[in-house]
């Protein structure tokens, strides 16, 4: 039997849980430092950001924002010519999208040198930017220092927020190049293009601000300049403590991560937000309000115009598509939060203590396995975390701890323990119970190996003209027909506790009370009989339907009950657990007197009478038995009464 753990003293229990606890903080500690922003295998736990996107629930699709595609079809058309395009495209299509009224428009194209086409196509853009009264153009970091003329122009692009804390952290540029002036002048503001890849090199964080390295000041992002012109932001109103978390507008809370950068939740891959090509909506091929109170960008999406980004999303995506989805975020303040970096160590150690406990405390097997459904727990709570709030747990630092704490110990014993169990699971899973093998494991029955006396029943059972059909059969019908009745039969066997002895030819040899202690061992071996032969009529029937058989099969049945010498016997080479004595001789003699007797189910007085009660019995007088000196008063089994046919035998202690 078990262990009272309830009787052990204080310390045996106290003790192993203090050095759990202790080994669990301490890998705790370790795997969530190994997987943090500049240690070595931080770039792992980034890829498993990028695999949460495949498997989260599909967010709702872009609403706010539409790209307006410099695509191949738009660069091969003649009339544009090769790019880059004569300015006067641009002011055309602006005047075009101005009648939809659109929130804000957006441009992607670096416009900061003058025309090199037609010298009024700037004048004509300009005039177009300051007539649809809702352009944003695009600035440029610059690694050169801005010269007087351009400082004007510049101090334009500026952004004064209420407040920045922990400034040092954003992005500093020795200079941000501004549109052309006329440009800049007549926009409603300028963004700067800035994006901050990690280390990998994959585009997952946006930054708000941009800051002049001499002087401080601070330049809205391409991203930011555009929103706080749809949205009406007042920029003086914005609050920005960079270690933490940006207030872009009052109510509206950004998480910020150690560097001040915004995590992006990207809404799909490549092509989720709508697309329009840009020699379309010049053309006037879209229906009317396509882009009314939409945010329009204009952005590149040719191949050979190499604007295109490694983002989490396999494929990667164009750099407007890009700038649309940082926007839908800040329209929607739906940027992912990740945990604080005292939750990622809690979750660490809390794992680490766990798995150092399922290594002390439970079986290996039963702790692999609670292992497995541990890791399994966490790994879809953050899958959920990040489908439905928006929440980044930690994947891989946890699970280490929870691995390295576990599997030394399990290892250790599983080469101990587990060698004895698995001994005994090849021992006798052949032919025992599952049950019953899961008993012997714990150590609740003893294998008596060496060899025991002990009153057992045996049951052999023949199937009556086998051999004849087997001899015109098909071979593989004959192996079908004998995996599927041996199946059948042996789960029958199990059902009632019993252990299948041995199998031979057609013939099955089962017995009662070897392993286990089965006081109505003799009712479970006549019920088993008796189920025997009614799941052979439902096979027959099958089989039949099938085609397989024209006749169906019988079986003779043979049950003694009595003393016999039980234990494993064989050599070095293959043992086998089984009994031996007069009584299993009986049980097989009276099966093949079933021959002659005409019967299905012959059994001796003793089993007889003890399944009296639930078995109907016809007397068949005493019969002489080979291989027995004196006659054997034999009695035939017919079917269960009707008062217990729904009554099988109680199962055994334990069960």
């Amino acid at each position: 039997m078990s262990e009272d753990t309830s009787r052990r003293p204080r310390n045996t229990v106290v003790g192993p849980i203090l050095r759990c606890s202790a080994l669990g903080i301490a890998l705790g500690v370790v795997s969530t430092a190994l997987f943090l922003p500049g240690w070595p295998l931080h770039a792992l736990e980034l890829r498993t950001l990028d695999a949460r996107y495949r498997f989260r629930t599909t967010p709702p699709p872009p609403s706010d924002v539409v790209i307006i595609a410099i695509d191949e079809a738009s660069i091969r058309d003649p009339r544009l010519g090769r790019w880059e395009w004569d300015r006067i495209w641009h002011a055309r299509l602006l005047r075009r999208l101005r009648s939809e009224r659109p929130r804000a428009i957006a441009y992607d194209v670096i416009f900061s040198e003058p025309s090199r086409g037609r010298p009024d196509d700037d004048v004509a853009l300009a005039a177009a930017t300051r007539e649809a009264g809702c352009v944003i153009h695009a600035a440029y970091p610059s690694d050169q220092p801005i010269g007087a003329a351009t400082k004007l122009l510049v101090r334009q692009g500026q952004i004064r927020p209420q407040i920045v804390v922990h400034q040092g952290l954003a992005p500093r540029v020795a200079g941000v190049m501004q549109p052309i002036a006329p440009l800049a002048q007549a926009a409603a503001g300028t963004g700067v293009i800035a994006g901050r890849p990690d280390p990998d090199g994959t585009l997952r964080r946006a930054c708000f601000l941009i800051q002049g390295a001499a002087s401080g000041h601070f330049y809205p992002t391409f991203e930011l300049a555009t929103a706080a012109r749809a949205q009406k932001w007042d920029p003086g109103a914005m609050r920005f403590d960079l270690a933490s978390q940006a207030v872009l507008t009052p109510g509206q809370v950004t998480p910020l991560d150690d560097w001040g950068n915004a995590l992006v939740n990207f809404l799909g891959p490549t092509g989720t937000v709508p697309r329009y090509s840009f020699r379309d909506v010049l053309d006037g091929r879209f229906s009317p309000g396509t882009f009314t109170d939409k945010i329009v960008l204009v952005g590149l999406t040719a191949p050979g115009l190499q604007d295109f980004f490694v983002v989490p999303y396999p494929g990667g995506m164009f750099g407007v598509e890009i700038h649309a989805q940082v926007l839908e975020n800040m329209l929607h303040n739906s940027f992912l939060t990740e945990v604080n970096r005292a939750t990622v160590f809690g979750l660490a150690i809390l794992l680490g203590i766990l798995g150092a406990l399922m290594a002390r405390l439970a079986r290996p097997v039963v702790g692999f396995a609670a292992l497995l459904l541990a890791l399994v727990v966490y790994n879809a709570l953050a899958m959920r975390a990040f489908s439905e709030s928006r929440t980044v747990w930690p994947m891989l630092g946890p699970g280490l701890a929870l691995l390295a704490a576990y599997l030394p110990t399990a290892a250790i014993r599983l080469a101990t323990e587990e060698g004895t169990r698995r001994r005994l699971r090849t021992e006798f899973g052949r032919y025992a119970p599952p049950q019953l093998v899961a008993r012997l494991e714990a150590g609740e029955l003893q294998a008596r190996s060496a060899g025991v006396l002990r009153t057992v029943t045996a049951l052999f059972a023949d199937v009556r003209g086998f051999t004849a059909w087997m001899g015109t059969a098909d071979p593989r019908a004959v192996v079908s027909v004998l995996n599927t009745y041996f199946g059948r039969m042996t789960e029958l066997a199990f059902d009632l506790d019993g252990t299948v002895d041995n199998l031979v030819g057609d013939e099955i040899f089962i017995t009662f009370n070897a392993l286990d202690d089965q006081p109505d061992h003799m009712v479970r071996a006549a019920h088993l009989a008796v189920n025997m032969v009614h799941e052979l009529d439902a096979l027959n029937r099958c089989w039949q339907e099938e085609k397989v058989l024209d006749t169906p099969l019988r079986i003779g049945i043979g049950i003694s009950s009595g003393e016999a010498v039980v234990g494993n016997l064989g050599s070095q080479i293959r043992t086998q657990y089984t009994a031996l004595g007069s009584v299993i001789n009986l049980a097989s003699r009276l099966q093949g007197l079933n021959k002659e007797l005409g019967t299905t189910i012959l059994v001796t007085r003793s089993v007889a009478e003890a399944v009296a009660e639930e078995i109907e019995s016809r007397p068949l007088g005493e019969q002489n038995v080979r291989g027995h000196p004196e006659p054997v008063e034999v009695f035939e089994l017919t079917d269960r009464k009707r008062s217990a046919a729904s009554t099988p035998p109680a199962p055994a202690p334990g069960e």
